[in-house]
């Protein structure tokens, strides 16, 4: 055998939480990069209707930098 047990055993002891920090970090970036996409085409189509103005702009931006509500607790 080209590896020994003992390489194998930190393998299988690093790779499993390595691999799902790193899916979470995609994931996270990956809706990132969905919610400015769906902000980028709400601007475009705005901006094709002429309706460019101060209070659009803004309420889209609030509405980006708005946080989730927190889910609802379903223990009682």
């Amino acid at each position: 055998m080209r590896y020994r047990l003992r390489t194998q055993m930190i393998l299988l002891a690093i790779l499993p939480p390595l691999l799902w920090f790193g899916w979470t970090k995609y994931e996270a970036w990956r809706a990132e990069q969905e919610r400015q996409r769906l902000f980028r085409s709400i601007g475009e189509a705005i901006a094709a209707r002429g309706l460019e103005n101060a209070a659009v702009w803004q309420a889209i931006r609030s509405l980006s930098q708005a946080t989730r509500p927190p889910p609802a607790d379903d223990l009682n």
